[in-house]
């Protein structure tokens, strides 16, 4: 009996000493995604050995990785900023050749229609 005790308190004992996390598992992934979800993993694995060192460096890690994230994001707002500016400019200069044109088709329009007119007043006179 005593046998047996001393077998499954050693089982239970090797499992915790042999369950060895390997913290640095998750280094090698590029995918953030992944990467997120691999560390994680680690640190719930980390909380139910209950080694508080582990958990301090995978959150770190987490930290790092949620920070790069962030710049990345950051990047992405940056660019569709700058685009939105290029566009609204590009949109005032086309506004303005558009108003460009369109004063002098209006000139020509009216300029045309006053020489109709004048030559139609010339040719009244001649008639009388």
């Amino acid at each position: 009996m005593k046998l047996i005790i001393y077998t499954s308190i050693f089982l239970i004992v090797s499992n915790f000493a042999f369950a060895d996390i390997k913290v640095n598992k998750c280094d090698n992934i590029k995918d953030d995604r992944q990467k997120t979800s691999c560390l994680n993993k680690l640190k719930l694995q980390a909380i139910k050995e209950n080694s508080k060192k582990k958990i301090n460096i995978i959150e770190d890690k987490l930290k790092k990785t949620h920070k790069k994230i962030g710049k990345g994001i950051k990047k992405t707002e940056k660019g569709a900023v700058n685009l939105i500016k290029k566009v609204q400019e590009t949109q005032k200069k086309i506004d303005e050749k558009g108003k460009k044109i369109r004063k002098s088709i209006d000139e020509k329009v009216s300029n045309f229609f006053k020489k109709g007119q004048n030559k139609i007043k010339e040719f009244n006179k001649k008639k009388k």
